[in-house]
Order: C-alpha cells, then structure tokens, then sequence
C-alpha cells in the first residue's frame, strides 16, 4: 500500500473542533496516561520515601506524574505532525462581502465601524488587510450603481 493510500483510507476523528486520525488519537492518550503513571508510581515507591516526609510522598509524586505528563505532551509532538496544510490567498473585498453574506452579517455596517475608528483603520493598515474591508473609490461607485 502506497503511503498516499494509507492516508487516504485513515479514519478522522473530530474532537473538540479538530478533526485528527482516530489511531493517533488513541495512541497520544495512551503516552500521556502511561508517562503520568510512570512519574507518579515512581515518585511514590521509590524517590520521596526516602527524600521526603511522609506526609509530602503523595504531593511530590503528583508533581512527578504532571511531569511525566508533561513529558507525554512532548514526545506526541515529535511523533505526530500535524497532517492540515494551510493555503493562504489574499482575499478581495468581492470575495469577502461574500462570506459575510453567507453568514448573514451586514458588511456596510462592518465598514462604518472600522471608518469612524481612526485606531482601527490605522492597524489595519499596517497589518495590511484594509484593503479588503474598505474598497478603493471606483469601487465603492460601481457597487453603489448596482444598488
């Protein structure tokens, strides 16, 4: 099997907002619960029986297990990559009214806030996404028309 195919036939799984491959998942739960256990029964059994007073064993080792927990998060990184690849485009002001009448938000209402806001228009122009808000004068004329 190709490794185009092996990705093709993954089972997604979405899970709070982000779609991951099912297997994964199951395999970052797995690291994170066994690294916590590890530090944890190992704080307790073996380092701060003879480090520490008896009534800090427990507290130092769940300190330990959130570090292995910790450490869980840190190797999950390093085997599972993220598999999303964003594709950014610069987006028109055409292309923009579009998606605000898609989600039923007025974009002139948009526009009137960011014009009477000196604050706003000023970060939005050095961020460089003014443009896509605020259309240029022979712009602004011809959607008038069509109006």
């Amino acid at each position: 099997m190709t490794e185009h195919e092996q990705k093709s036939s993954q089972t997604y799984v979405e899970i709070i907002g982000d779609t991951v491959v099912g297997k994964h998942l199951i395999f970052t739960i797995l690291i994170s619960v066994v690294f916590s256990f590890i530090g944890f029964f190992i704080g307790r059994e073996l380092i701060f029986p003879r480090i520490a007073p008896e009534e800090m064993v427990q507290s130092y080792s769940l300190l330990l297990g959130i570090a292995g927990s910790v450490t869980g998060l840190v190797i999950n990184t390093f085997l599972f990559k993220p598999k999303r690849t964003l594709n950014e485009t610069a987006s028109t002001n055409n292309e923009l009214t579009e998606i605000y009448k898609d989600l039923q938000l007025d974009m002139e209402e948009e526009r009137e806030s960011i014009l009477n806001d000196p604050v706003t228009i000023q970060e939005m122009k050095e961020q460089g996404f003014y443009e896509m808000f605020i259309p240029d004068e022979g712009e602004q004329d011809r959607s008038k028309e069509k109006k």
